[in-house]
């Protein structure tokens, strides 16, 4: 290449540049050596990035830089964005002659894995040409990314497998403090560490559990202490704190890390906190005598600590007894309310205590429910007033009828017959008399004067029953029974129920009481009455009898409980039916809604109990 072009890219020796290309060992080596020799094929490159996708964040970080890293180099964002968004290669000319921004997607698949973004300074760029020489040269970046990623796949899998064996160790064991205690040893080798240390929470802080190459140790030597502050510290923060020897500033940070590493004299010290759902289960404290903690290693912790620490909860909490059960989820529910976060808790605490409030505080009016049937006050039964047949039937259940009305007739022919018979042996029983008067024969004067008593008898009984024969209601009133219209000519029997009447004026209201509710009920309470036909006007009453007497219907016991009506709708009929509520005085509402249920619960209790 001529001295003009090496000049225009910024390249001096091309030669170098191919040796470092091929004596690179790792991945950024190779990729700026890679990026230096692409700079040589494209006349006035100045400046060059390789930028590879994050699997973490989803965005593109630098990989390597050409010819350093430079705030200048923020100016290719905008092509590199325009490439990914168009998925192809991007030249933009910029303010000033000849300055050209390029960028290439680099695809592996259909995925765009990394982007190489150039700056030139050449006027007569040809992009085409640019493009192709990126496109030739893609194949080795290709394979370094090929490279990089199968070297960071082996390295997660050996990181895999070594969590994994130390997951073994602490699943190995029945009792949690002696899984600790091989987890710790375990650790210790794997990493090549001095100490290693195991704390779990304990109240407000941690407590040391197990502590590696000691089955047993002095909780108040100055190392436990300092190990205990120092997972404290870790416990209070939830991040992880690393000290190596020699950075104040880390250390003026996490003074009782760096006070534990001053007191083992360990190059580096590192206290992580394994978390499970926002909190923290166990604190890990780790430490190097030579060398410090690189980001792999790190990287092998953050791994094993989120694999442990569900491990290390469940083991704790199976280990537990019923009481520490208890007061374990009753400290975090109290957490939850009174801690910081949980606001959903935190509402929904508010709430139930407004709620419980309301319930205890809030007085409203108790009522009893009770089935309700209307009878009239009186109710008068027009019967059969001897043996007979029924002519006529001229009133029906629901028919209104005035006082002497008729409402059935019986057959009287058998009794006008009876009546002629007895009146004709009356008259003869009477001329016959008058006779022995004028003959002055007194023993027949006292035959026939009581055969003349005994025929008016009999002729006054069947007069009697001639005018029974018609049935006349008593009162004014309403037929709330009796039905003979299809019965005309059956034979009735002395005494026979036809017609039951009760009067529109006043009327009895019966309520049958809950027997769980009679208590609540005294004389003289008032309450509404709601009846079904006529909904829509319920009518106060008041409490005249309670029966003492128990009645059984549908399975369940009531009290016959007799109520009147202070002012009686027109609309009422004896025999409607509805529901009524009794009135008994103001009680708090969560008393009302649970009454019947801490009935039962008080019951239940007392018939387990012995």
């Amino acid at each position: 290449m001529s001295a003009t072009v090496l000049e225009r890219t910024g390249v001096q020796d091309v030669p170098a540049a191919w040796g470092r290309f091929v004596a690179s060992t790792t991945a950024d080596e190779r990729a700026r050596a890679w990026l230096e020799l692409v700079c040589t094929e494209i006349a006035g490159a100045r400046a060059a990035a390789v930028l590879i996708d994050s699997p973490a964040d989803g965005h593109f970080l630098p990989l390597a830089v050409w010819p350093k890293a430079s705030p200048d180099l923020g100016k290719l964002g905008a092509v590199v964005e325009a490439a990914l968004r168009e998925r192809r290669g991007m030249a933009k000319a910029q303010e000033g002659v000849g300055v050209w921004h390029l960028a290439y997607p680099v695809f592996q698949g259909e995925l765009i894995a990394a982007v190489v973004a150039i700056e030139v300074h050449n006027p007569a760029l040809d992009a085409g040409d640019a493009f192709r020489r990126l496109h030739w040269g893609a194949g080795w970046l290709n394979t370094l990314l090929a490279a990089r990623g199968l070297a960071e796949a082996t390295e997660g899998r050996d990181r895999l497998r070594q969590v994994l064996d130390c997951l073994a160790v602490a699943l190995r064991h029945g009792e949690l403090r002696q899984a600790l205690f091989e987890l710790c040893n375990d650790l210790r080798r794997q990493l090549d560490c001095a100490r290693v240390a195991i704390g779990l929470p304990h109240g407000q802080g941690v407590k040391l559990w197990a502590l590696s190459e000691a089955a047993s140790f002095d909780r108040h030597a100055a190392y436990t202490k300092a190990c205990a502050a120092a997972m404290n510290e870790a416990f209070d923060t939830s991040v992880p704190l690393v000290v190596p020897r020699g950075e104040s500033e880390t250390a003026a940070a996490t003074p009782k890390l760096s006070a534990l590493q001053g007191i083992t004299g360990a190059s580096a010290a590192l206290a992580y906190p394994m978390m499970l759902g926002g909190e923290c289960r166990a604190v890990l404290v780790l430490e190097r005598e030579n060398g410090t903690f690189g980001r792999s290693e790190l990287a092998w912790v953050d791994a094993l600590a989120a694999l442990l620490a569900p491990v290390v909860e469940q083991r704790r909490k199976a280990e537990q007894g019923s009481l520490r059960h208890v007061r374990d989820d009753i400290g975090r529910v109290l957490g939850k309310l009174f801690g910081p976060r949980h606001l959903t808790w935190k509402a929904g605490a508010i709430a139930l205590s407004v709620v419980l409030a309301v319930l205890v505080l809030l007085p409203v009016e108790h009522r009893i429910s009770a089935r309700t049937v209307i009878e009239g006050e009186v109710q008068r039964v027009v019967a059969a007033p001897f043996q007979g047949f029924l002519t006529a039937a001229y009133v029906r259940a629901g028919d209104q009828v005035e006082q002497g009305a008729l409402v059935a007739q019986l057959d009287d022919r058998q009794l006008l017959i009876e009546q002629a018979r007895w009146s004709s042996e009356r008259d003869q029983h009477a001329g016959k008399l008058r006779e022995a008067f004028a003959g002055h024969d007194l023993a027949s004067m006292q035959v026939l004067g009581a055969q003349l008593q005994q025929a008016e008898s009999q002729l006054a009984l069947i007069e009697e029953r001639i005018v029974r024969a018609r049935l006349l209601a008593p009162f004014d009133g309403v037929v709330i029974s009796g039905d003979l219209s299809q019965q005309i000519g059956a034979p009735l029997e002395t005494g026979q129920k036809l017609f039951e009447i009760a009067p529109l004026s006043s009327y009895r209201i019966v309520l049958e009481v809950d027997e769980r509710d009679i208590r609540f009920v005294t004389e003289g309470q008032a309450g509404r009455l709601v009846m079904t036909g006529i909904a829509g006007e319920p009518i106060p009453f008041e409490i005249g009898r309670l029966t003492p007497v128990a009645t059984t219907q549908d399975g369940r016991n009531f009290f016959r409980v007799e109520a009147l009506l202070s002012d009686a709708s027109p609309r009422l009929r004896p025999g409607m039916e509805g529901v009524g509520k009794i009135d008994t005085g103001r009680a708090a509402l969560g008393w009302v809604l649970t009454r019947r249920f801490n009935d039962w619960l008080t019951l239940t209790l007392w018939s387990w109990l012995p």
